[in-house]
């Protein structure tokens, strides 16, 4: 489905079998070129559907000029490859967004590291290879593409009389971006900043030094410093109470990790028993994996704080209160 925001601005929004139901593309026309912020997933009949919304406004899909990515996750960047055979579009994203979609290109390495990642957190074999079967499904649906231009923090595009800046927001991804009109007050955010749910938070299996928590916030503040009037966000509707969505979200992170400090006892566990201690047997596999990834990046907070010890036992990482 498409809307028009404002004249030559657009929100397409895209279907993806996954909780969210769907997720945003954004795009704007200047004359004939066509600048898109994230494709969608790709899956059966997408490519189709984003033509014919195109089409139905009176746009060419071949006339997307320029693709610019958020981050590398497959909701909003795995039809990029298929833009760029079809349309000759350039592909722009930040280093480390670039660097994540490398390992989808190399999956027995990214495989391997993720078995030893997730082995160190208590997570069974057979575990791990339900991640892994996700992984490749995964792998397997992002359309390779060439990066024409890494994006940099602060850098300001134009295209006719449409004007926007990079801003650095790592976090949800290490290489996430959001883009900010300055002159309209729009801010195009991703899966930074979401209306009615945190953006999911996970470790970077690759870097051990990456602490998603205090990015995350940090890039929250960098955001809250800009002059936004309204949160056009990667899934959801647009709104504009950018100060109260802020807070909500900080509170939200300071109570997940008040919750997993809680269950840090005298007595060693690892990740893999205090996330399971916080969830219920009826959700999905994939979500415990998700609440794992979470109940780690608070596990690593509280221990750069103090809070909290870190051993290994049995090649196995383990946590007490310090």
């Amino acid at each position: 489905m498409i809307s028009e925001i404002e004249n030559n601005f657009y929100r397409i929004s895209l279907r993806m079998p996954y909780r969210l139901r769907h997720v945003n593309a954004y795009l704007f026309a200047s004359d004939e070129e066509l600048i898109l912020f994230d494709t969608g997933l790709n899956m059966s009949g997408s490519y189709e559907v984003l033509q014919n919304d195109l089409a139905k406004v009176g746009l060419n899909i071949n006339n997307i000029r320029h693709v610019f990515l958020t981050h590398a996750h497959t909701d909003h960047c795995s039809m990029a490859g298929l833009l760029q055979k079809n349309t000759g579009a350039k592909i722009y994203l930040s280093k480390a967004a670039s660097d994540d979609y490398q390992h989808f290109l190399q999956p027995d390495s990214a495989i391997k590291q993720l078995r030893i990642f997730y082995s160190r957190q208590g997570m069974s074999d057979h575990q791990i290879d339900l991640v892994i079967e996700e992984y490749k499904y995964i792998q397997n649906i992002i359309t390779e593409f060439n990066t024409d231009s890494y994006l940099q923090d602060n850098e300001v595009f134009e295209f006719g009389n449409w004007k926007f800046e990079v801003i650095s927001t790592p976090g949800h991804a290490a290489g996430h971006v959001c883009f900010f009109f300055r002159d309209k007050g729009f801010l195009l955010a991703g899966d930074h900043i979401l209306p009615f749910i945190a953006p999911i938070l996970s470790p970077d299996i690759f870097d051990d030094n990456f602490y998603s928590l205090t990015a995350y916030l940090n890039s929250l503040n960098a955001i809250g410093n800009l002059p936004v009037s309204t949160i056009y966000p990667g899934h959801g509707n647009p709104f504009d109470d950018l100060n109260e969505r802020l807070t909500e979200i900080r509170n939200h992170h300071q109570k997940r990790k008040n919750n997993v400090f809680n269950h840090v006892v005298l007595e060693p566990k690892n990740t893999y028993d205090i996330s399971h201690e916080m969830i219920s047997s009826t959700i999905s596999d994939f979500d415990k994996f998700l609440i794992l990834n979470e109940t780690l990046i608070y596990l690593k907070e509280l221990k750069a704080e103090g809070l909290i010890m870190e051993k290994i036992a049995d090649n196995v990482l383990v946590y007490t209160r310090a």
